[in-house]
């Protein structure tokens, strides 16, 4: 759970439902002071609200969305969960054997949770939603032990099928491209060489077509600005919600927002125009596990 001070930053979730507050009420001429009146709190309250920094119940937001006139059944839902979600995430933080996790790292889950499009591109491994289990435990028991407990490496270690399993098990399908680097196809992480060719295969699997999508960015493509760092991109369903990117650092997570997450969608566009084609990709990856298959 988020340490006392880091549960005084507000959440992305609760910027963002304020931010969709504050907008709807200028856009309907109302003053924070008529708002107040209307829910029955302080001035302060409803300034807060709109600054992502108080709790209001969800049935406050319901009776918000009265007031602002929104009926339209997808923006209604989308911020009748905003609110549910902007405070607490009990899927993530009602685990006992989870680990303390900060603001962003519970921002970027809810992205993943919410996103009707996901864009990731990763430099160095595998990308997370595209792990076997065997292969995201090698990662996890390079990354964390021996400083990590062992209840908290199996949490970490199953976090990753708990993702997938969130994000390939949703209706409507959620739209991913994926994107790796050619290096990170020759790092195994020290996991063993059956469990390194089982996830090259995984891969191989993927093509290009689908709701998923992967392909290889290549060595020979030469630099193209972006490439540097792994990243992500988060399209959430509602037009008034641009798209925002997280880019992991160390244990944590940062977030871009506003420019910054243009920035970061503008700049998967460009890798992906370098990289090979789905079915390139394919041919590729399925060459280095005959490779692997040639030497054993």
């Amino acid at each position: 759970m988020p340490s006392r001070k880091e549960q005084s930053v507000p959440s992305l979730r609760a910027r963002l439902l304020g931010q969709r507050l504050r907008a709807l009420r200028e856009d309907r001429g109302l003053t924070l002071r008529y708002v107040s009146g209307y829910l029955g709190v302080d001035f302060n309250a409803a300034r807060l609200l709109e600054y992502g920094q108080w709790m209001a119940h969800y049935t406050q937001i319901l009776s918000l969305l009265d007031l602002y006139g929104v009926y339209e059944h997808g923006e209604r839902e989308f911020l009748v969960q905003l609110a549910r979600d902007a405070f607490r995430l009990p899927a993530w933080e009602g685990d006992f054997n989870a680990p303390e996790l900060d603001v962003s790292t519970l921002d970027s889950l809810w992205l993943e949770s919410r996103a009707e499009r996901i864009r990731c591109y990763d430099a160095v491994l595998v990308p997370d939603l595209l792990r076997t289990p065997e292969y995201a435990e090698a990662v996890v028991q390079r990354v964390y032990a021996p400083r990590a407990s062992e209840p908290v490496l199996a949490w970490r270690s199953g976090m990753c099928g708990r993702r997938q399993r969130e994000v390939f098990d949703r209706q409507p399908p959620v739209e991913m491209r994926a994107m790796v680097a050619e290096a990170a196809l020759l790092r195994s992480v020290g996991a063993p060489d059956a469990v390194w060719q089982a996830q090259l295969e995984h891969l191989g699997n993927c093509g290009d077509g689908g709701s998923v999508q992967l392909r290889v960015l290549p060595t020979a493509a030469g630099y193209v600005p972006g490439m540097d760092g792994s990243f992500t991109v988060f399209d959430l369903p509602q037009a008034f919600v641009p798209a925002v990117a997280c880019s992991p650092h160390l244990d944590s997570v940062a977030v871009h927002e506003g420019d910054a997450g243009q920035w970061y969608a503008e700049a998967f566009d460009r890798l992906w125009e370098a990289a090979l084609p789905g079915g390139t990709s394919a041919r590729l990856i399925t060459g280095l596990v005959a490779d692997m298959t040639a030497v054993r």
